[in-house]
């Protein structure tokens, strides 16, 4: 859809195919409205801040400003995870989403998984009051708990088992986020900066995770363009992770790493017969 299309359509609530069937015309107030969203779009404002939504996994997800815009390509990680979920032979299932944003994949598993439960933790407060709100529009707020914490503390303390840990974190190398698109530097730079090369998340929550699933459980994680060789190197540092396997978006490019607790960790190697 064009930026027009998406801004009648909010101020309209309508689908596209609706703007040229029933050919609306704006009162006054509308065509007000209209032109303020064109005029903050002039200023480089995103597009799903403006309308005031934006749609994951047929979701409507509400977005603004302080909260990570979701991503068609999040969409490979959230299909990912509900069909591993699906093909599992769960009575119930945890999950725990990391870094929630706008909470799409805590609320994606619980609106497409219905024996799950979602554990959503995110450390902004203004993120959370979106995610909260998106949990309620797609009425799945019973079955996600949201948490206000840093990630890694939360990771630290928790006790419980999941069946599968899911995060998008910030992947976006430092020396890179002042190039970006003048929109998406509006964004929250705490969810895009992930450090000197963007793995520096990576690398504390990969192993932090392997003390919260259970056996055989699963992690997938988001990365950047060309982070797969060292993410993968992460992974394999030692014997803890088993069917490692990368996704593709729908560009073709590797976008999503997946991996399971292993099940029967290798002993380690008695350095004394070398």
């Amino acid at each position: 859809m064009s930026e027009d299309e998406l801004f009648l359509t909010a101020i309209l609530n309508c689908s596209r195919s609706d703007l040229y069937i029933r050919q609306f015309v704006l009162t006054d107030s509308q065509q007000q409205q209209l032109d303020l969203m064109r005029q903050r779009r002039s200023n480089q404002e995103p597009v799903q801040y403006i309308c005031g939504f934006t749609e994951f996994m047929g979701l409507r997800m509400a977005v603004g400003s302080g909260v990570l815009v979701p991503r068609p390509e999040t969409e490979v990680l959230a299909d990912q995870l509900v069909r591993e979920l699906k093909a599992g032979s769960h009575s119930e299932c945890r999950v725990l989403d990391l870094g929630t944003g706008s909470g799409c994949l805590a609320i994606s598993v619980a609106s497409f998984v219905r024996q799950s439960y979602a554990v959503a933790v995110d450390s902004s407060v203004e993120a959370l009051a979106f995610a909260r709100e998106n949990a309620r529009r797609n009425a799945v707020q019973d079955r996600v708990s949201f948490v206000q914490m840093d990630m890694f503390s939360f990771m630290e303390q928790d006790t419980g088992e999941y069946d599968a840990i899911v995060s998008n974190p910030p992947y976006i190398p430092s020396s890179l986020i002042d190039g970006l698109p003048a929109d998406v530097k509006m964004e929250p730079r705490l969810a895009l900066d992930g450090g000197a090369d963007g793995l520096d998340y990576y690398r504390r929550l990969v192993p932090l995770s392997l003390r919260l699933l259970k056996s055989g459980a699963m992690l997938l994680l988001e990365f950047g363009d060309g982070q797969e060789k060292s993410l993968q190197n992460i992974f394999e540092q030692d014997h803890a992770w088993d069917k490692i396997r990368l996704l593709e978006d729908n560009t073709g490019r590797p976008r999503v790493i997946m991996a399971c607790k292993n099940k029967f960790p290798l002993p380690t190697k008695d350095k004394r017969h070398g």
